[in-house]
């Protein structure tokens, strides 16, 4: 009887062993794939700021474009209002 029971105890405790072996891994495998598909803080800031200032950089080319245009939409309109007088 005392074998069988250390042998239940010993497969028990193996069996224990083996499942967090098995979470173990899941987790570390886990751990890896975070490490492995996500950007550093630092580099998403960088690529974020870059991004920040090709924008503002395409803002005030739009608005110098758009003064651009109205000076010479109001050229033109002094030129038909010349006329028509």
């Amino acid at each position: 009887m005392a074998v069988s029971f250390i042998i239940a105890l010993i497969t028990s405790f193996r069996s224990l062993a083996a499942s967090i072996k098995t979470g173990d891994d899941q987790l570390h495998e886990r751990v890896n794939r975070v490490r492995d598909e996500y950007v550093r803080r630092v580099d998403l800031d960088g690529h974020v700021s870059q991004l920040r200032d090709g924008m503002k950089e395409l803002k005030d080319e739009a608005r110098d474009s758009t003064k651009e245009t109205n000076k010479r939409l109001d050229q033109v309109l002094a030129v038909l209002v010349k006329d028509i007088h």
